[in-house]
């Protein structure tokens, strides 16, 4: 058997530690919290029991047997291996934070303390990136980190040019000139003064609506927000008003033209309409909870990712044409032309054509935070323990390497 380290980002661990060692026990929200971190639901299964262990020093080690599939479809050779980034986006004035995790039996430390049963340490929450957004034109990267700070880089010069504290969903119009974040409500900023032009208020509740990720449409007219524990939720953009509750949706992605958006849960696969808000279909999903939705209306094409696969589908029908990867979904996408079929899951980062064959994949190529600028040229990720700096790839380049024909419209 094959073994790795808990796949869970070190803020998720610490999270769910917290609330164990005064609950005692995990209530059903910590399933909610762990995927909000990233922690996939075979984690949160697996690992809470074993957690309550390692608190009262009686685990000494703990690792997780992988799960999935091998990287190859059946049929087919062994794909090749996605290339590594072209440069990085640091952030040279943030010195990364110490920290790390020991395992073991607990032993006295000579100072009246313990060590080694299990331990995080660190100067309070770990920076990690949590969201991104390109401009239209792929100039302006908006990169979220929490636990609180959002990044505006300008990709091509290499140079970060605005920092605005508070917020670590967002997400940038299509023409680069507004800024949707969260921190305090949902604020959306003109980029050209670094104002806040519009704020949307968010209820006050008892359970965690911690937002999730922003979505604003290609027309620049709506914003849709994920939030924990809800429904999706429309606002305009030019006014903050809400203009719907998407029921039994999560996760929804707009279409390239914006008239449609698509979203579900674990019961559902639902498509709106956004000129009225009606449903245009309602489809029985299964296999986990979605976490993950990318749409390609023109060839009746969705790809569903959730908390266990991810899935090629008729947008249409919802009758499933492939499965693109295993285990929880971080990231799903096509291209311009609707071609390809890019995914992050569990498995790793993969990239298919549209009928699901594996061109190439990597095991891992950062924390599951990905973005593909809207004209295909570059494919952004999260680093692993790289507080808020971000990969980046010029994806024609990697494509390439991969045995893929080059896309004329991402040319």
């Amino acid at each position: 058997m094959r073994f790795q380290s808990v796949k869970c980002g070190r803020l998720g661990i610490q999270k769910l530690l917290t609330f164990i060692k005064h609950d005692g026990e995990a209530p059903a929200y910590l399933a909610n919290l762990a995927s909000f971190y990233g922690c996939s639901d075979y984690f949160f299964r697996a690992t809470i029991p074993r957690m309550k262990l390692l608190l009262s020093g009686a685990l000494l080690l703990l690792l997780l047997p992988v799960s999935g599939q091998e990287t190859s479809s059946p049929g087919q050779g062994a794909p090749k291996v996605f290339p590594g980034p072209d440069f990085v986006l640091r952030d040279k004035d943030l010195k990364p934070q110490k920290s790390g995790m020991v395992l073991g039996p607990p032993q006295s430390d000579g100072k009246g303390g313990t060590k080694g049963s299990f331990a995080i340490y660190g100067g309070g929450l770990q920076i990690e990136v949590s969201s991104l957004s390109f401009s239209g034109d792929a100039k302006l990267l908006a990169v979220g980190s929490t636990p609180g700070s959002v990044d505006l880089w300008d990709v091509e010069n290499h140079k970060k040019f605005r920092t605005f504290e508070g917020g670590s969903s967002v997400s940038l119009t299509m023409d680069g000139r507004l800024l949707a974040k969260d921190g305090n409500g949902i604020e959306i900023y003109d980029l050209a003064s670094g104002q806040v032009i519009r704020k949307i208020e968010r209820p006050t509740k008892k359970t965690d609506n911690t937002i999730q990720r922003l979505e604003v449409d290609p027309t620049a007219t709506f914003l849709d927000v994920t939030a924990n524990g809800e429904d999706d939720l429309v606002y305009d953009v030019s006014s903050g008003k809400q203009l719907a509750t998407l029921t039994d949706t999560k996760h929804a992605s707009f279409s390239r033209d914006g008239a449609l958006l698509i979203g579900g849960n674990s019961k559902h696969l639902i498509v709106w309409r956004t000129k009225d808000w009606s449903k245009v279909s309602d489809f029985p999903n299964s296999h986990g909870y979605v976490t993950a939705i990318a749409t390609f209306p023109e060839k009746d094409l969705v790809v569903v990712g959730s908390s266990e696969m991810a899935r090629l589908l008729r947008l249409i029908s919802g009758e499933e044409l492939a499965r693109v990867g295993t285990g929880f979904t971080h990231f799903a996408a096509f291209n311009e032309s609707g071609t390809l079929i890019f995914t992050y899951t569990s498995e790793g980062f993969s990239v298919w054509d549209s009928s699901g064959k594996r061109y190439c994949s990597k095991p891992h190529i950062g924390n599951g935070t990905t973005a593909i600028s809207p004209d295909g040229r570059w494919l952004a990720g999260g680093i692993v323990h790289g507080a808020n700096s971000i990969n980046v790839w010029n994806l024609q380049t990697a494509l390439a390497a991969c045995g893929v024909a080059p896309d004329k419209k991402s040319q």
